[in-house]
């Protein structure tokens, strides 16, 4: 990863996509180094992250979204709901070049700041300054929120915003059974692993609205 391929950051980027099996190419390391550089930076004022150092928020929150990456489907247009720093919305843009990703935050400087990253990384998210309930009348191929809802409460609330044959992604350090599903929804897909950093369990979904 360049310059960032020594650095404490660059390692673990390179751990964190190591674990997850998925590959991680010059340019995305780079992205997502500068990311959690930038994130940091911004969180002296503004609070976005519990993370202490740029290498702990990529163990942690940022390992966390990337877990989405091993679930994450078809291009259809994604809402990241409750975004905050960005997570896991903008991970996804930078992995998946061309896919379409809505970042909604209700909070004024958050939404500052995920502007500015969206510009910084070159990236062409749209930022929507919103609560969840306020998207009335747009609908979404698929829906995601990270750390902001407990699963099962979040897909009672994702099910409005997806068409019919839409994806929605759950992100959790809990399984997520048939039992947590609104109605006419069932589970796609799954994956299940441990942060390297702690060996957390965690947990990525993918349900389907097929009704």
């Amino acid at each position: 990863m360049d310059q960032f391929a020594d650095s404490a950051v660059g390692s673990a980027v390179g751990r964190a996509f190591a674990h997850l099996g998925v590959d991680c190419g010059d340019d995305l390391g780079r992205a997502l180094a500068l990311y959690a550089a930038e994130i940091c930076r911004w969180n002296r004022r503004v609070n976005l992250t519990g993370a202490k150092s740029a290498e702990a928020f990529v163990d942690g929150p940022l390992f966390d979204a990337l877990t989405l990456l091993k679930v994450l489907a078809e291009d259809a247009p994604l809402v990241d709901v409750g975004s905050g720093g960005g997570l896991p919305g903008l991970p996804a843009a930078l992995y998946r070049p061309g896919l379409r990703v809505v970042l909604v935050e209700p909070r004024a400087k958050r939404g500052s700041f995920l502007r500015h990253a969206v510009d910084a990384l070159g990236l062409s998210c749209e930022v929507v300054e919103a609560r969840e309930e306020q998207l009335g009348g747009r609908a979404y191929g698929a829906a995601v929120a990270q750390a902001v809802w407990p699963a099962p409460e979040w897909l009672g609330r994702a099910v409005r915003l997806v068409v019919p044959g839409g994806a929605i992604y759950a992100l959790s350090s809990a399984p997520v059974t048939d039992a947590d599903l609104p109605p006419g929804c069932r589970i796609d897909a799954s994956f299940e692993t441990k942060r390297p950093l702690d060996g957390a369990p965690r947990f990525a979904v993918r349900v389907r609205k097929v009704g």
